[in-house]
């Protein structure tokens, strides 16, 4: 069998750093997105679309508060809570610590995901033509040409990528299920743009339910899992900046777990309910053993800013050419780096979350932030930091590369989502063991009684809580604090280190707090005709 060896080529953003003395804070790096006229003069189309899909995850847009998904990320944990932001001079993120959620927020992350489905449905429809050739090859264990090859592995990331950005939309605009845990799958959601829209030049859609996205949303991603499983045996990558198989089932498994479906359907040919589904993709990606867990050893070496560790599965390699600089997630969360936290714009753990995992007395991950008695408290001194300045927090001592990598997804997520995916089924011994395998690897050296005597405990709502728990702790940082409290938690007390939200109580009920889905962004509705006169509004929230 021949191996192609591909080099995978991105968009280089252009920036220009220099030393910005005490003015740091208002120089503006300079990047942008694939524009439709050179996208039309590239001499490969598709791979013009893939190079815009991924260029725009770490994008800067203009705004210290918008580079890209990590931006998203800190949107989602702050306004939840568990990332709290303990001071503030200059304004970034700092609206949404306080409750206030502006049309800004709604409409950075509506474009975000909108223009990563519109390069995706370019790159679709450049690589129709062969689409019938791409998946006949695959059915009959053929061994492809190598243009069908490199089309191949390019329309499976394709259907990743558009399933991943609606299951997204959905996750911040509309809910799968009301209070009392009843579907919603006949509420209208959002407008769905396929290739069929972009062949017409359409200006708008309708809303679509929340039923006819997730069917859109699994209908692409298993077929991408296909896909890139039998695509991927022909094509030697190095770059992690690429969906894999492994990527697009964590990317289902997510999607399953957040819709949250306990009725029996026929998903790809089988009939189980969404979190058997969930489960069975974590699994897979375990299973197939190509990402070790972060071992106890390494947890405060890393800095999480080095996309070549084991664990990671998707992640930016920042370069000089595409570092985004102060307006970047190092640069608004770790004290080590150049730019806003070092700063005194400090964003940390929850201290109720942060006194929770020091109460256990075993939890290493514990030493991952600082306390509540010390400079910078509560600052994830060891999670998110610059290794190379590891001990430096004085301003104009510390990092001014701002070159940590970014972190898209871990092997982590694919335990956590068994675990609850298994509980939500009832099978509560499953749920505990890949919790454990987990936990196993976050026990401080000589704790391993209390450690012990916890896992002993964990059964009905506390094991729950335990799930809870290691979502908050483990993937602190990472985007899902937001999806944890709205999906099973349901509601949250804040610890006192808040700006002005110390001790309140967040509840799913309240969606000035936990969702962006009270109004569709006003640039959708004043230019799509479609929804002119329509508003987005769910009652539960």
């Amino acid at each position: 069998m021949k191996k192609i060896q591909y080099l995978f080529v991105t968009v280089v953003l252009g920036l220009a750093l220099t030393s910005c003395g005490d003015s740091f804070l208002t120089q503006y790096p300079a990047g942008g997105t694939l524009l439709e006229e050179q996208y039309e003069k590239l001499p490969d189309n598709l791979q013009g679309s893939i190079m815009g899909i991924y260029s725009k995850l770490y994008e800067y847009g203009g705004d210290h508060d918008a580079f890209g998904l990590r931006a998203i990320d800190m949107y989602g944990d702050i306004q939840s809570g568990d990332m709290a932001m303990q001071k503030s001079s200059y304004g970034w993120f700092e609206t949404y610590e306080r409750g206030y959620f502006y049309a800004y927020a709604r409409g950075y992350i509506w474009s975000f995901y909108y223009d990563i489905i519109n390069l995706t449905n370019l790159g679709l429809m450049a690589v129709e033509g062969n689409t019938q050739e791409i998946i006949s090859t695959m059915d009959n264990g053929e061994e492809p040409s190598e243009t069908i090859l490199l089309q191949g592995y390019y329309y499976g990331q394709l259907l990743a990528i558009r399933g991943w950005a609606y299951s997204n939309l959905l996750n911040f605009y509309c809910d799968p299920m009301d209070a009392l845990g009843n579907d919603m799958d006949d509420e209208k959601a959002i407008p769905v743009y396929t290739v069929t829209e972009v062949k017409k030049g359409v200006l708008g859609a309708p809303l679509s339910t929340v039923g006819a996205v997730y069917d859109l949303i699994y209908e692409d991603l298993f077929q991408s899992v296909e896909v890139l499983d039998y695509y991927s045996q022909f094509i030697t990558s190095n770059s992690k900046l690429e969906v894999n198989a492994d990527v697009a089932r964590l990317m289902l498994a997510y999607a399953m777990l957040n819709q949250g479906d306990k009725r029996g359907k026929i998903y790809n040919g089988d009939s189980e309910n969404a979190y058997d589904v969930a489960l069975k993709y974590a699994k897979s990606v375990i299973d197939n053993g190509h990402y070790p867990l972060l071992p106890e050893a390494e947890l405060y070496t890393t800095g999480f800013a080095d996309v070549s560790a084991k664990n990671w599965m998707w992640g930016q390699d920042v370069t000089v050419e595409t570092t985004t600089a102060l307006a970047s997630f190092f640069g608004q969360v770790d004290i080590h780096t150049y730019s806003y936290a070092a700063a005194g714009d400090t964003k940390g753990i929850d201290s109720k979350l942060y006194n929770t995992i020091d109460s256990l007395g075993w939890d290493a991950r514990v030493g991952w932030f600082n306390a509540g008695d010390v400079d910078f408290p509560y600052c994830p001194n060891r999670k998110f930091y610059s290794p190379n300045y590891k001990d430096i927090t004085e301003l104009t001592k510390v990092d001014g590369d701002w070159l940590c990598d970014n972190v898209f997804m871990r092997v982590e997520l694919a335990y956590l989502i068994a675990a609850e995916a298994a509980y939500r089924n009832g099978d509560e011994a499953t749920a505990k063991n890949y919790l454990k395998l987990l936990c196993d690897e976050r026990v401080i050296p000589g704790k391993e009684a209390e450690y012990t005597t916890w896992l002993g405990s964990l059964a009905g709502n506390a094991l729950k809580e335990a799930i809870i728990y290691n979502w908050r702790v483990e993937m602190w940082g990472e985007g899902y604090s937001l999806q944890v409290l709205r999906r099973i938690q349901k509601q949250r007390t804040l610890g006192t280190n808040h700006l002005d939200r110390g001790g309140k109580t967040l509840n799913i009920e309240d969606a000035e707090y936990i969702t962006y889905q009270c109004e569709i962004p006003t640039s959708e509705t004043r230019y799509n005709p479609y929804l002119a006169t329509t508003q987005l509004t769910h009652d539960n929230n």
